[in-house]
């Protein structure tokens, strides 16, 4: 009988630990070189969405995205403007269409983001807090 209950309790423990790591906070980060110190939604929104190309102070913006099938990106999108993948990749299918401009470079992994957000002075990305190091600083956190 303790050994059920030390597995149970075990399980259980390993459950709570998944279901918080899956709901990490999700954060906007960019270059620590850029020299931008904080940015509000609307600018977050205007440069994943291209319609904005640089910053306030003049740097030009590389913002970077991620694949669909990673699960950040959708909460990503969900939280920041409220709509949902398909509704994101039809805005960039008419902007491409259009000839208008290209969607974000895309990255598989949040590691990939933090490398493709640091190769450049204008590098912004999105990932979980907890990955946040001195190399970037946290421009805007995404709601709950």
């Amino acid at each position: 009988m303790p050994i059920r209950r030390l597995l149970l309790l075990c399980s259980m423990f390993w459950l709570l630990m998944q279901s918080g790591a899956a709901h990490a906070e999700l954060v906007v980060v960019v270059n620590a070189r850029s020299g931008v110190a904080a940015m509000s939604r609307n600018e977050v929104v205007n440069v994943f969405f291209g319609r904005t190309r640089q910053f306030f102070n003049g740097v030009e913006a590389q913002p970077v995205d991620m694949v669909d099938s990673h699960p950040d990106r959708a909460r990503f999108y969900s939280a920041l403007v409220g709509k949902d993948l398909s509704e994101v990749n039809a805005y960039w299918s008419r902007q491409v269409f259009s000839g208008r401009q290209q969607p974000p470079v895309r990255a598989a992994s949040q590691d990939d983001v933090m490398r493709l957000v640091l190769s450049q002075p204008g590098g912004i990305g999105f990932i979980e807090l907890s990955k946040a190091d001195a190399r970037v600083r946290v421009v805007y956190e995404l709601p709950k």
